[in-house]
């Protein structure tokens, strides 16, 4: 079957982080027992990859079990994967794409580009991303929690002040720091400062890009270079891809925590929205509830599926396909009819879609 009419699964794709986790993560997954340490995040569905020193450019693109490259099978049939539309507005690339991550310390304070600054990296998008919370654990005392936003009393000259003194008590102090727990989506706008806190497995949706700036020097026992830090960008340029919107405590909880909405009942199955284009344009998650099956409606585009509770049995076209909990698959465009079931009886699982194209 050709890969355009099939759900396209895809194997392992650790990478190394600056931050410390990976043992729960590896526990959802069903991987073999392990020390949390720096191989703590997951590409689940990339055809980007990720960006690392002294890697390749196509460094981590996802493969499939049979370790064939996601480039290769979008080369084959582009319009067929990513859909007409998609492919004339981001060539050969998914619009959407999905990582996991696990910590037990804090990331580090960072940013990523709006889509008005991707030019300076060649690129056509921003990030702004999601994270689904799919597990948490409690870590030396301190509660799941992200950070998010600027308070209001930060500047742009307060902050430059304190990256450049690396004042890390203060730049944390202005940020929001947000308690969350399992099955909370926080979303976050291209461009606004943020953090994973400790003792969060976190679902990953985001725009079609792994540009990032950096605030910190040393963290986590890493020190980042440069190049980590401002992506080839001097201090003065990094600090201006800040959004430096600020929030007071109604706000960013406004913006950034994510209600569920607008529930379509199957039986005693559901889909549920997370994101839309009411909260960003750069892509949406919806959350599926399958109990015992779930039809998903057609859809003019390619999609990411992630199950975060329980394993899945994928039929289409008379096939079945099996997609275990925290494990990345793509659904291309030209899919036929596809019904989830839960292996079972019952099951959860993210969906991110690209954003809608705009024609401007």
């Amino acid at each position: 079957m050709e890969w355009s009419h099939r759900p396209i699964i895809f194997d392992h794709n650790r990478i190394t982080r600056s931050y410390i986790g990976g043992k729960l993560l590896n526990a959802w997954r069903g991987m073999p027992e392990a020390e949390d340490n720096h191989q703590c995040e997951e590409l689940l569905v990339t055809s980007i990859g990720a960006i690392a020193d002294g890697k390749p450019k196509d460094y981590a693109v996802s493969r499939t079990l049979d370790g064939t490259s996601l480039a290769e099978i979008i080369r084959q049939d582009p319009e067929g994967i990513l859909g007409r539309a998609y492919q004339e507005s981001n060539p050969n690339q998914l619009s959407v794409l999905a990582r996991a991550g696990d910590t037990i310390v804090r990331l580090v304070m960072q940013c990523h580009p709006q889509k008005k600054d991707a030019f300076r990296f060649h690129e056509r998008h921003g990030k702004a991303e999601a994270w689904y919370i799919a597990r948490t654990r409690t870590e030396d005392g301190v509660a799941p929690c992200v950070y998010a936003g600027f308070k209001p009393h930060v500047t742009p000259a307060l902050w430059k002040k304190w990256v450049e003194s690396q004042n890390i008590e203060a730049m944390l102090e202005g940020l929001h720091k947000i308690e969350v727990k399992t099955g909370d989506v926080i979303l976050i706008p291209a461009g606004m400062p943020h953090a994973v806190g400790p003792g969060c497995i976190f679902l990953e949706i985001h725009e079609c890009s792994d540009i990032t700036i950096r605030v910190e020097k040393h963290i986590n026992g890493v020190d980042l270079s440069a190049s980590e830090m401002y992506n080839g960008l001097d201090q003065e340029e990094g600090l201006k891809l800040f959004d430096y919107t600020v929030y007071d405590e109604a706000e960013i909880r406004k913006t950034c925590v994510m209600e569920q909405r607008d529930p379509l009942y199957q039986g005693n199955s559901v889909i549920t929205t997370a994101i839309d284009e009411r909260n960003t344009e750069a892509f949406g998650m919806k959350i599926l509830t399958i109990q015992p099956e779930l039809r998903l409606p057609a859809f003019d585009g390619h999609r990411v599926l992630i199950p975060v509770d329980g394993d899945l049995i994928l039929e289409c076209d008379g096939e079945q396909y099996k997609l275990k909990q925290g494990w990345g698959c793509l659904l291309p465009a030209a899919l036929g009819t596809l019904t989830l079931r839960a292996e079972k009886g019952t099951a959860k699982a993210v969906l991110g879609l690209p954003g809608k194209i705009s024609h401007e």
